[in-house]
C-alpha cells in the first residue's frame, strides 16, 4: 500500500517536472534575449537532474545519482562555455562599433 502511494507520488511529480520542462524548453526557444535562453536551459538541465535523482529512488539504484552528477557536470560546463563564446562575439561586435563610432566623430 505505502509503496504504491510512493510510486504514484514519484511518477506525479516526474509528470509535473517534465510539464515544467516543456515550459522552459518554450521560453528558450522564444526567449528574446540571450540570457532569457540561458536561464531557460539552465532550468531544463536542473529539472532533468531533479527527474533523474527522483528516478533513482524510484528504482532504488545508487549508480544513477552518479550519472545526475556527471550530467550536472557538463550541464554547468556547457553553459559556461556557450556565454563565454557569446561575450567573446558580442565583445568583438562592440569594439567594431566603438571604432566606427570614433570614425564618425573624426570626421
Amino acid at each position: 500500500m505505502i509503496e504504491q502511494m510512493y510510486e504514484f507520488l514519484f511518477t506525479a511529480v516526474m509528470i509535473v517536472l517534465s510539464i515544467i520542462a516543456m515550459g522552459y524548453l518554450i521560453r528558450a526557444m522564444i526567449g528574446p534575449k540571450f540570457s532569457d535562453r540561458i536561464l531557460a536551459v539552465n532550468g531544463v538541465q536542473t529539472l532533468i537532474i531533479m527527474i533523474i535523482c527522483i528516478l533513482s529512488v524510484f528504482q532504488g539504484e545508487n549508480y544513477i545519482v552518479d550519472i545526475a552528477l556527471i550530467y550536472a557536470m557538463l550541464g554547468f560546463v556547457t553553459v559556461v562555455i556557450v556565454c563565454k563564446a557569446y561575450l567573446r562575439s558580442h565583445h568583438k561586435d562592440r569594439t567594431k562599433d566603438l571604432a566606427n563610432l570614433k570614425e564618425e566623430v573624426e570626421k
